[in-house]
């Protein structure tokens, strides 16, 4: 139940340094000047929101204005942020306040589904969020890092600075990320603040980071973004190179930077924290175990608009499926739906008479939104019922996609 002393604001620009206090003291950690002046650079003041109990901010939460890439097409979404509950003022409804407001201006601003990276993934399950993408990590000694079956040279690599990355990455990433649903466009700002700038805060002990462009023919064609932790002791050097990103406009391309990333002297170690899944050098290096591979959850999403994300993207092939949708924290999506797909893999959505094909919680639907998991993943997990037989084999007809969803942009 909501505390009736709690009341919920927006800040101003003045009160920022107040505001993220509760932030702070939910995940132990403090705001410096120069962490909170490049937040403020990306933050969108009109789409932060807060929880105030007399005059002290005790809640935080807030949204980034992103377009995400879905099956043959892209949506509006809302990419939660910056949510946080002082420790003295948790289980008191404020989390709860903070998510109602955000979804409602979702809604008004026409974002059918949000995302988020969750820290702590049981509590956004509370709100209706499924998994929306899968992430992998691998820790490979450089010298086991061979390939199976040779590969043309290709073009030449170089090291670029931030003003010529922001020139020649951005191309490449859209170019790309239009094809893997689940990957946000970006703008100018975070390219810039986010993903190219290496201020020493934000090295930790992870080393400096660096930025390496393919050119083939004078065209680029692929990047990599990565840190260097230095490591030296008695039996010489054991530098780790940390991956945070590999992008090609073709298989070839990418193929070539990891080979020159494999061959980078004085490492020992190559590491990345959110690779694909499933992950191209499972099937290109001679000894893939090597990896030590791990698949965990990536971006969580949510259905905001459940008629409108589904009628956002396009399907596997044509034909009808009714759902009966539990959906407790939004309850405008519960229901009976029915999802027409018509010849051009395009569908409509619909409130029927019919009897059910499927049921299911909308955290579930989502789960399935963007191909992380089928509909026989869930029936293997008992979170769907199946009201009709073949209703599940159908579902995943429809819903089928190409490429398996991924996101590489942290927000």
């Amino acid at each position: 139940m909501t505390d009736d002393t709690i009341r919920l604001r927006q800040p101003a620009a003045d009160e920022i340094r107040a505001y993220v206090q509760p932030t702070g003291e939910a995940f132990a950690e403090a705001f410096t000047e120069a962490e909170l002046d490049l937040e403020r650079r990306l933050w969108e003041l009109d789409r932060l929101v807060g929880a105030i109990d007399g005059d002290r901010w005790v809640g935080t939460g807030g949204a980034y204005s992103f377009r995400l890439t879905v099956p043959g097409g892209e949506v509006a979404a809302a990419g939660i942020t910056m949510i946080g509950v002082t420790p003295s003022h948790r289980r008191r409804g404020i989390l709860r306040l903070i998510m109602r407001w955000l979804f409602d201006q979702a809604r008004e601003r026409g974002e059918p589904v949000s995302v988020l990276w969750a820290s702590e993934s049981a509590i956004y399950q509370h709100f209706g969020y499924g998994i929306g993408t899968l992430q992998s990590t691998f820790d490979i000694e450089r010298t086991r890092m061979t390939f199976a079956r040779p590969a043309p040279a290709l073009g030449r690599i170089r090291l670029v600075d931030r003003d010529e990355a922001i020139r020649l990455f951005p191309p490449i990433y859209d170019a790309v990320r239009v094809g893997i649903p689940g990957s946000v466009a970006r703008s100018e700002a975070r390219w810039r603040l986010d993903q190219l700038e290496d201020a020493e805060w934000q090295r930790a002990a992870n080393g400096i980071k660096y930025l390496a462009v393919l050119e083939v023919d004078g065209e680029a064609r692929g990047y990599a973004i990565y840190r260097t932790k230095s490591d030296w002791g008695e039996m010489g050097p054991n530098n780790t190179l940390l991956v945070f990103e590999v992008v090609g406009l073709d298989a070839a391309a990418e193929r070539a930077i990891w080979e020159w990333l494999a061959g980078t002297d004085l490492v020992g170690h190559i590491k990345i924290w959110r690779g694909p899944v499933p992950h191209p050098l499972m099937l290109q290096l001679t000894e893939p175990r090597r990896l030590g591979l791990n698949v965990r959850e990536g971006m969580w999403l949510r259905l905001i608009d459940l008629k409108a994300a589904l009628e956002a993207r396009t399907y596997g092939g044509s034909g009808s499926l009714t759902f009966e949708v539990t959906d407790e924290f939004c309850p405008w999506n519960a229901g009976r739906w029915r999802l027409d797909v018509g010849g051009d893999e395009r569908a409509s959505l619909m409130a029927p008479d019919a009897d059910p094909d499927l049921t299911l919680d909308t955290a579930d639907l989502a789960a399935t939104y963007l191909g992380a998991f089928t509909f026989a993943d869930l029936a293997r997990a008992g979170r769907v019922g199946e009201c009709r037989p073949g209703a599940v084999a159908d579902a995943d007809q429809l819903f089928a996609t190409a490429i398996a969803p991924w996101s590489s942009t942290m927000f």
